[in-house]
């Protein structure tokens, strides 16, 4: 297990490149996360749908080339700060691409074994555990993504139309409220640095899926380098 550092540093760098736009949104002192000594332990799981539920390869870097210089930035919030017309623009190209992806969304190997395990069902699997879908892309995109991808969504799917959004602490919160369960009790999986982040801020566990060459891997508490591998971790520690 790798225990996380400071989330982002002051001058706003990210791990891969320059984070512009954003420097007061990714640098937050990390709360202490519950000591589980495993995640099959946890209470509850958020999981990231793009990257650990659904494979739809979406491609901004056009879109950070045109508008931002090519920059890494955090495209919803970096979206909100430009003029008119081109704030309405990013939008609807971000919202172009999410779609485009889900059209030929598959789902991530390993996916489909974690949401029975999840239910209670399969192999090593024990007790069914409350679950959820928290992300940062459109609510269409997911459904489209999830019905090619023969993938059924929990009853709490949070995405960026909802109040907030990761790497926001609240979007973890709100997903806990829904399921019923208390925040101190789930774990956050995904992919990415904004799930990492999200975790960090909200005081949970942060699991990392997909790790290989990952330069956030450093904020995750329990790292894997695919979700079936951390399917076989669940599946090992219930059985």
């Amino acid at each position: 297990m790798t225990m996380p550092r400071n989330i982002m540093p002051q001058n706003g760098k990210s791990p891969k490149g320059r984070l512009r736009g954003g420097e007061g949104l990714l640098h937050l002192a990390r709360p202490a996360a519950p000591a589980y000594t495993h995640p099959a332990r946890a209470g509850a799981f958020i999981l990231d749908w793009d990257g650990v539920l659904a494979d739809t390869k979406l491609d901004f870097k056009p879109l950070r080339q045109k508008y931002f210089g090519g920059e890494i930035v955090p495209l919803i919030e970096a979206a909100s700060a430009l003029p008119e017309p081109a704030r309405s623009e990013v939008r609807a190209e971000i919202r172009r691409i999410e779609m485009e992806g889900a059209k030929n969304a598959e789902a991530v190997e390993g996916a489909k074994d974690l949401i029975a395990w999840l239910s209670g069902a399969g192999a090593g699997a024990g007790a069914e555990k409350p679950w959820a879908v928290v992300s940062r892309n459109c609510r269409d995109s997911i459904l489209l993504a999830a019905e090619k991808c023969g993938i059924a969504l929990p009853s709490v799917l949070l995405s960026r139309e909802d109040p907030h959004v990761k790497p926001a602490p609240e979007a973890l919160a709100l997903a806990a409220e829904r399921m019923g369960v208390p925040l101190a009790n789930c774990v956050m999986v995904g992919d990415f640095v904004y799930d990492m982040m999200a975790a960090n801020r909200a005081g949970i566990p942060a699991v990392l899926v997909r790790s290989r060459g990952a330069d956030w891997e450093d904020l995750a508490d329990f790292s894997y380098a695919t979700v079936g591998d951390f399917v076989e971790a669940l599946r090992s520690f219930s059985s």
